[in-house]
């Protein structure tokens, strides 16, 4: 099954470069010969490519010496196999007008470009995170050596201050060790000359 395509009256009229009521005129003078054009559910007129052939074939006709409308209606439905009488209700969704199919796509089209829009959308949005993650990274990166740095530096200044309490107490100890030195030997030379002293002081 294959789907026929459809113009309804507006669809013909632009199709054969007339007006609607034009339009309308040309089909009841086929249709008073006999000639039945397909209608849908609503009861509308629809127009197969055959049918809109046979318009501009009348279009042409009617043109020539001597010939009128009717005339050429009549000529042309002469030689035709005249359209199935279908019920209306055979007519069914299979059948599309041209204008809705010209709905279709333009609805196709919306719905392709707010795709695109969508999926630019997300592309950005992507892009944004990446870029966000990147920078954590970076700050996280450059956060982790200062810290590093920063340990680094503590160790350091806490093993110089260390060797230098070390030397401090190295020097003190040493100082101490002189005095009571000295104290010593002047209790002894004091002590072995007491008594002279006290002789001399007499």
């Amino acid at each position: 099954m294959y789907m026929e395509f459809y113009e309804k009256v507006e669809g013909l009229a632009r199709a054969i470069g007339v007006t609607t009521s034009t339009v309308k005129k040309y089909y009841l003078l086929f249709e008073e010969h006999g000639y039945n054009f397909k209608r849908n559910q609503q009861g509308q007129l629809l127009f197969s490519q055959d049918d809109i052939n046979l318009f501009k074939e009348l279009m042409l006709l009617k043109n020539e010496k001597g010939m009128t409308v009717p005339k050429a209606v009549k000529e042309i439905i002469k030689d035709k196999v005249m359209t199935d009488t279908t019920d209306i209700t055979d007519i069914t969704d299979i059948t599309a007008t041209t204008e809705d199919i010209t709905v279709i796509s333009k609805h196709v089209t919306t719905v392709m470009s707010e795709l695109d829009e969508l999926k630019q959308l997300v592309k950005n949005q992507n892009e944004i995170i990446e870029k966000q993650q990147e920078d954590f990274k970076k700050q996280f990166l450059k956060q982790e050596a200062y810290i590093k740095d920063s340990l680094e530096q503590r160790d350091k200044t806490l093993i110089t201050t260390l060797r230098e309490v070390q030397e401090s107490q190295k020097e003190i100890a040493t100082s101490l060790s002189k005095d009571q030195a000295k104290k010593k030997w002047w209790q002894i030379w004091l002590r072995l000359n007491y008594f002279k002293l006290l002789k001399l002081i007499e």
